[in-house]
């Protein structure tokens, strides 16, 4: 039961990267792997350790959805949330996981809702090969080294 309320993967995408009126899916099945994608305000926003916390829970990966550089709304939030999705890497790293879980994307308004899913679709499988590469490992059996 506590399976199905972490997903396979957690997207949190920024609602300015969002082309104005169109939304995203909000949860999809892909290959078997439940995804799960909620908005923020700003990607700057997204703590780390929410981030870390659905690894630990069971997440096969993460995603945070940026503006492109330079081009933040609220001035440096995409800045910030590469340095916690870099931080979030160097730990797995560290604990002998694939820091491949972690992603972040840069996208823009100005790009469709339709690229901006099919970039999602192709990072989910991405971080799932990550996290297939890294079976037999988690955060919690790391944990108990």
């Amino acid at each position: 039961m506590l399976e199905a309320a972490c997903p396979d993967v957690l997207v949190h995408v920024c609602q300015n990267c969002i082309p104005c009126g169109k939304h995203l899916p909000r949860q999809w099945m892909q290959d078997g792997v439940r995804v799960v994608v909620r908005e923020v305000p700003c990607s700057g926003k997204t703590d780390a350790q929410y981030l870390f916390r659905a690894l630990e829970n069971g997440c096969q990966g993460v995603c945070v959805v940026t503006c492109p550089k330079a081009e933040c709304h609220l001035a440096q939030g995409n800045y910030r949330a590469e340095i916690r999705i870099r931080t979030i890497q160097r730990l797995l790293a560290e604990i002998g996981l694939d820091p491949g879980q972690a992603r972040l994307l840069h996208s823009s308004p100005d790009e469709s809702a339709e690229q901006l899913e099919q970039v999602l679709r192709q990072t989910v499988r991405e971080v799932t090969q990550a996290a297939g590469s890294a079976a037999g490992k988690s955060l919690n059996s790391a944990d108990a080294k």
